[in-house]
């Protein structure tokens, strides 16, 4: 049969229609195209973080810093998907390019790798429910993570999470076995979770992973030097500090995606400016090791600001901002939350804006038939390109993409796990 090309512009449309029907993490993140990200910036480009307030008493003017963060992201990441003449040669309608199995392939395959990178991006959450490790073997066990997101001051709105299928089986197992209603069990049956606690639930297989360093567990860590806290208005743009420690022995390592805690430091509730009765949780964000004297600088998140300390300016950045109770004092216990060298598949749950993604044109082609869409609700732009190779006579179509994420908001997830 002879060849018979559609419309460049068909083949574009098609590949991003396909690609988005299999997005999981690119339709839960605030996606945005951006068309000024060029080399000539370093393929780079900033989101804002909101700027957060107190309330003052009495009726006199006090102004406050408008204190407005940023997180760079670097839109780096090129894939695509080549075919041969073969693979399309008898497809001649906008139809039979829907079904074609070859594109559906080359769609899952972008949208896995946009989904992978995508989640990676939910390690950097400090946030956590539950015991690491363990399967989330009820809706009990899941909504508690609904009451740390809450905890946190994060929106009780456009909320979602992504679990394991093993925790998805164990969730739809328990919820069929108890009193609901035909809809949501032939929803259940179908492998669809309902929303519970105002959180849209799916299962995935790109989960991101870590393996711990081989520190001892407990008993060993402690802060090295008091005074350790940092002042908002220095970290805004990274939302990480460098947190010394010691006590471990030289050569012992500590890995991103490790959590831990620390005695006497709590959670902070810059909202209603209570300090709540579970201690902070903060996340190793770079690998590190310890040195000759068992010493280590941990690069972490969130950074240890407390309120009401003045940055030299006021006290109003800090208490707006403020993440602790207090600074730890020297010699406090560090409670690594995971067992050493141990691997961890991670989940999360988070509010839309937490991740961003950004995504550019490719620029266009100087030769060949080429054609570009772009999705509005992700951001997602995809290039078409098909040309011809004299020397064999083969005809090449491609597609390519270009975006990048980065965890701007940390503060607005967590990570849900089973057990208590």
């Amino acid at each position: 049969m002879a060849n018979q090309f559609l419309n460049e512009q068909t083949y574009s449309n098609v590949m991003l229609l396909l690609l988005k029907n299999q997005l999981t993490m690119g339709r839960l993140v605030d996606g945005r195209f951006k068309n000024e990200v060029t080399d000539e910036n370093g393929l780079k480009t900033s989101i804002k973080r909101p700027p957060q307030y107190i309330a003052k008493d009495g009726a006199t003017l006090q102004k406050q810093d408008l204190i407005s963060g940023s997180a760079s992201v670097s839109v780096t990441q090129y894939k695509n998907v080549h075919m041969g003449i073969g693979d399309l040669e008898s497809v001649q309608s906008f139809n039979a390019l829907l079904r074609d199995s070859n594109m559906k392939s080359a769609a899952s395959t972008l949208a896995h790798e946009v989904n992978s990178f995508l989640a990676s991006k939910t390690l950097a959450f400090y946030g956590q429910s539950g015991t690491p490790g363990n399967v989330i073997a009820s809706t009990q066990q899941f909504n508690r993570v609904h009451t740390q997101l809450m905890r946190q001051g994060v929106p009780n709105s456009d909320l979602s999470a992504v679990l394991d299928f093993e925790d998805s089986e164990l969730i739809r197992g328990q919820l069929t076995g108890t009193n609901i209603d035909d809809v949501n069990r032939t929803a259940l049956e179908r492998t669809r979770i309902p929303i519970m606690s105002e959180i849209d639930i799916f299962a995935t297989q790109a989960l991101p992973s870590f393996t711990s360093g081989d520190r001892v567990s407990a008993g060993t860590t402690v802060i090295n030097g008091a005074s350790q806290n940092v002042n908002y208005r220095a970290v805004k743009d990274v939302l990480t500090q460098t947190l010394n420690v010691d006590g471990q022995a030289a050569g012992k390592t500590f890995k991103a995606g490790e959590t831990f805690t620390i005695a006497g430091v709590f959670q902070y509730d810059n909202r209603s400016h209570n300090v709540l009765p579970q201690l902070q949780t903060f996340t190793i964000t770079a690998d590190a090791v310890a040195d000759g004297v068992g010493a280590a600088a941990l690069t972490v998140s969130p950074p240890i600001v407390v309120p009401n300390t003045n940055d030299g300016v006021s006290t109003d950045a800090n208490t707006a901002f403020g993440t602790v109770s207090a600074a730890p004092a020297d010699g406090a216990a560090v409670t690594h939350l995971e067992a050493a060298s141990t691997s961890y598949r991670v989940r999360a749950a988070f509010h839309k804006r937490a991740i961003a993604m950004v995504s550019a044109r490719l620029q266009a082609p100087f030769n060949g038939k080429f054609s570009f869409a772009q999705d509005p609700d992700t951001g997602i732009a995809i290039r078409y390109w098909r040309g011809s190779d004299i020397a064999t006579g083969e005809h090449i179509h491609r597609w390519d993409m270009i975006f990048g994420a980065e965890n701007v908001q940390p503060a607005l997830g967590a990570r849900p796990w089973g057990g208590v």
